[in-house]
């Protein structure tokens, strides 16, 4: 069997059948969604609150009495210093990006649910005295306890806001102030926010044979080790040698995979080839070798490399969709996953209920 992917233990739970069976999964027939099936919560949508927590709630948050649940994007470090993208079951509140925050806090709220090996990022007695959200711009105001942060932390400390902010749709761009001062550049390693947005970089690095200052910037998410049967997605901005197909970029430093001696690893096989990749109109066609095929007895490609492909090309692309074919004809499936056609970003990553 191989490694199973965190928040899919499809053999205890029996998701493998309903997987199958497309039970809550396919979008309009010209699409497909390759999410999980939703677990049994109730889902906030409409517009971002601000300020106001539920009745039920305390400031931060935390449930007083029982409620209904929604799943939310909070930003974490893993047992290596990565910052991950982890999905948890928080209490459904108004100000929903204000509770982002405070279940990103040392020693706050998500501390019980806090997956194994993974620990908060932000400093220890942190509190969002306010946010206001206005054509796009997320602008927080955190209390002083924000600064109080080692030097090598203050950049993931800056990815992880802006990203976790930005996971909202109406939410484009993050202003970052302390006690009611806005800043331009960060306390402790003056790491410049004047200007943050979804393209800010993520346990960024530079990649073999790119040159500082000729590089393009690529997302990839490669996969860490949680225990000896589960894995998670840990995105990768990667310095690139400048390039105006950034597409193809993606796929092929994806097949290289992790820089030597990294912890992670990627589900797709070094032997892939790239026939030919497309983007136009939203969508990105990618047509590979069959070596992607040699996966479960060579029947299917791995459906986690898959996922990662889809992930990695809608971050750095932008692109909606993605088609997936070997040697020119539809990869029929995945796992159980219907990529015959055009798939969807997940709105489910490292999703942590199991």
């Amino acid at each position: 069997m191989g490694i199973r992917r965190v928040g899919k233990v499809t053999a205890v739970l029996g998701v493998s059948a309903m997987l199958l069976a497309g039970c809550g999964l396919f979008g309009p027939s010209e699409e497909a969604s390759i999410d999980p099936p939703k677990s049994d919560v109730s889902v906030e949508g409409g517009s971002i609150g601000v300020d106001k927590a539920a009745p039920g709630t305390d400031e931060n948050g935390a449930a007083a009495t029982a409620q209904a649940k929604t799943e939310r994007t909070v930003y974490l470090l893993d047992a290596n210093g990565f910052v991950v993208p982890v999905m948890l079951s928080l209490p459904k509140v108004e100000g929903s990006a204000k509770q982002v925050l405070t279940y990103m806090v040392k020693g706050g709220p998500v501390q019980n649910l806090l997956p194994q090996g993974f620990a908060a990022i932000l400093p220890e007695g942190t509190k969002v005295l306010g946010m206001t959200i206005k054509n796009g711009l997320a602008t927080v105001d955190f209390s002083p306890e924000f600064k109080k942060y080692a030097k090598e932390d203050e950049e993931k400390i800056v990815d992880a806001v802006t990203l976790s902010l930005t996971e909202f749709e109406s939410i484009k761009n993050v202003s970052i102030w302390v006690n009611g001062t806005p800043l331009t550049e960060m306390p402790v390693d003056n790491t410049p926010v004047s200007h943050l947005d979804r393209k800010q970089a993520i346990n960024l690095e530079l990649a073999d044979g790119a040159t500082p200052g000729r590089t393009t910037p690529i997302t990839i998410y490669f996969q860490g080790q949680l225990d000896d049967q589960r894995s998670y997605f840990v995105p990768v901005t990667r310095l690139v040698p400048e390039t105006g197909d950034v597409a193809k970029a993606v796929v092929e430093e994806l097949i290289k995979g992790p820089k030597e001696g990294a912890p992670l690893y990627s589900s797709l096989l070094k032997t892939t080839k790239v026939n030919h990749i497309e983007e136009k109109d939203g969508l990105v066609k990618v047509d590979l070798s069959d070596d992607v095929l040699k996966y479960d007895s060579g029947k299917e490609a791995n459906p986690d490399a898959m996922e990662a492909l889809v992930l990695s090309l809608t971050e750095t692309t932008g692109a909606k969709k993605v088609q997936i074919t070997v040697d020119g004809k539809p990869l029929a499936s995945s796992g159980g996953l219907d990529f015959s056609k055009p798939v969807v970003r997940p709105t489910q990553i490292n999703s942590m209920q199991f």
